[in-house]
């Protein structure tokens, strides 16, 4: 048996207090009745996928407008009008502006409308390819100005799924993935949490476990092994790659192999080491030096 105990390295990992969902949760129907009646709005990212670390300050939430249709990726109506990108966001931006919590409390993002109320909103603009109410939707960015297609609502399906199939480890052990890359780098493009959900949901479901450190060092090694050129990353749910020039490009993910690989010796050790100190001594070292909070 480990000296390593579990409860340790899974304080690493501990998601959001009560509280702090049902503030999130509080904050998602204040702006969506903002929005009003065009918009169907969702909730993505972290804190819908059940993968937010203690400490979440941030929530993500899709308005799709129910009025414009992707002429990217949808189908316009023959003699249909389109809609510029600028004028979706600005549609948000005035409906925002007219609400008294909000007023003076957003601006304008690459990807999103960041609103500031203690807990960071990012309201994504989206618009439908063949229905406001199915995947996937269109959203813009304006640093590349191109449209890309996003999938909210099979990602969190496909996370579900995974969790049922893993006994609850999946999510688990994206936390104390995004625990472990915030410990070793305050850089976010090495790793940012989005593609770390992905990465940890293409590995295989045996390498996952409720004991946390086993988890780690399995899926760790799992992903250490991985060529970028020839093993691609899809989007749970979605069809896209991350790991592509424009998103996660090779430099990045080679950057957080080698950081992974380094860590993984630490953490190796940690489950085999003679004595209880010296495990946590290791684990610690695993995480840049970084005790558990």
């Amino acid at each position: 048996m480990s000296n390593l105990p579990n409860d340790f390295v899974l304080r690493y990992a501990r998601p959001p207090a009560e509280s702090t969902v049902a503030r999130a949760v509080s904050l998602h129907q204040n702006v969506r009745a903002a929005l009003g009646d065009g918009y169907a709005t969702l909730l993505q990212g972290s804190y819908k996928n059940e993968t937010s670390l203690w400490d979440m300050n941030d929530v993500d939430l899709v308005a799709v407008s129910f009025g414009v249709v992707s002429s990217t990726f949808g189908r316009v109506a023959a003699g249909g009008t389109t809609v510029s990108w600028d004028e979706i966001f600005a549609r948000i931006e005035r409906k925002l502006q007219a609400d008294s919590r909000y007023a003076g409390k957003w601006q304008r993002k690459d990807k999103c409308i960041q609103l500031n109320t203690g807990v960071t909103i990012d309201v994504v603009p989206a618009i439908y390819v063949t229905s406001p109410e199915s995947d996937p939707v269109a959203i813009y960015s304006f640093r590349e100005r191109r449209e890309r297609r996003n999938w909210p609502r099979s990602h969190y399906e496909a996370g579900a799924e995974k969790s049922r199939r893993t006994d609850g480890a999946f999510k688990q052990t994206v936390r104390l993935f995004k625990a472990w890359r915030r410990a070793v780098t305050t850089d976010s493009k090495i790793a940012p949490s989005f593609y770390i959900e992905c990465l940890l949901h293409a590995v295989p479901d045996g390498c996952f476990s409720n004991v946390g450190a086993d988890a780690f060092v399995s899926v760790g090694h799992e992903i250490v092994a991985w060529n970028y050129d020839t093993r691609p990353v899809r989007r749970p749910g979605g069809e896209d790659s991350i790991f592509t020039s424009t998103e996660w490009d090779a430099p990045q993910f080679k950057s957080f192999q080698q950081r992974l690989g380094e860590a993984l010796v630490h953490a190796d050790y940690a489950r085999r080491a003679p004595n209880e100190q010296l495990a946590r001594e290791a684990w610690i070292r695993a995480f840049n030096g970084q005790s558990p909070s």
